[in-house]
């Protein structure tokens, strides 16, 4: 072993890089503690269904009024055992729900991987349900670890040009864009994972400081319904062709 891997392996040692998914787990369930019992539930990029019917227990959902949205046969084989899977083109697809059929939505670690994220926005916005809650994860581009990196002119992990997301969000742009939709009052924000500090750094002092965290997590609360003026409807005359 070469003294960079020994260093390598050190550091992700400190910062427990292993359990990074488990600390966002941790933010999403953290979040939902500020929603009351659900009649429904929809979990937008299921996977295989593990930590949804963990977020359809902790809000008193029964398994036959969960659904999930998922694509890969391998998650989907085993998520439909436990739930109803819906396999839609996020970017193309209209979800197929009524206006106001859903009581609480949770898309977590998916906008990332979208380029045209206006429909699946006023889609949830649609289909959910006045007094329903919108829980929206995101991965940081302005994350400590990644303004560090693009100092030094590297890639910023939350966007490496070999992976799969193809979209970035600021946590305060992300906000602005929140707020041009008056259907939604921002009930509480949470964050995961503030690298490079070591754990338990790592862990306590993202909620704390959101901006600079890896991951962001936003819950909201929907106050009206008007789909149609929602504010995350693009415009037409953008240059950006979906």
């Amino acid at each position: 072993m070469t003294l960079f891997n020994f260093i390598r392996q050190f550091y992700h040692f400190c910062i427990q890089a292993n359990y990074e998914g488990l600390r966002t787990y941790k933010a999403v369930l953290n979040i939902l503690q500020n929603v009351p019992h659900a009649s429904n539930l929809l979990d937008i990029g299921c996977a295989e269904g593990t930590k949804t019917t963990n977020y359809a227990r902790m809000l008193s959902v029964s398994l036959d009024k969960v659904y999930g949205v998922e694509k890969k046969p391998k998650y989907i084989a085993l998520a439909q055992k436990q739930f109803k899977i819906i396999n839609v083109d996020l970017e193309k697809d209209v979800l197929p729900f009524k206006d106001q059929e859903v009581e609480v939505i949770i898309c977590n670690q998916i906008l990332e991987h979208l380029k045209n994220i206006f429909l699946l926005l006023s889609e949830m916005d649609r289909i959910l349900k006045r007094s329903g809650y919108l829980m929206i994860g995101i991965p940081n581009l302005a994350a400590l670890q990644n303004r560090i990196l693009i100092i030094f002119g590297r890639q910023p992990l939350c966007n490496k040009i070999m992976g799969p997301h193809i979209r970035c969000f600021t946590h305060r742009e992300f906000l602005k864009l929140i707020k041009l939709n008056t259907n939604f009052k921002l009930i509480k924000i949470n964050a995961a994972s503030l690298y490079p500090f070591p754990y338990p750094f790592v862990e306590y002092f993202a909620k704390y400081l959101p901006s600079i965290s890896s991951y962001t997590f936003y819950l909201l609360k929907k106050v009206k319904h008007d789909p149609v003026n929602s504010g995350w409807i693009l415009k037409q005359d953008t240059d950006t062709i979906f």
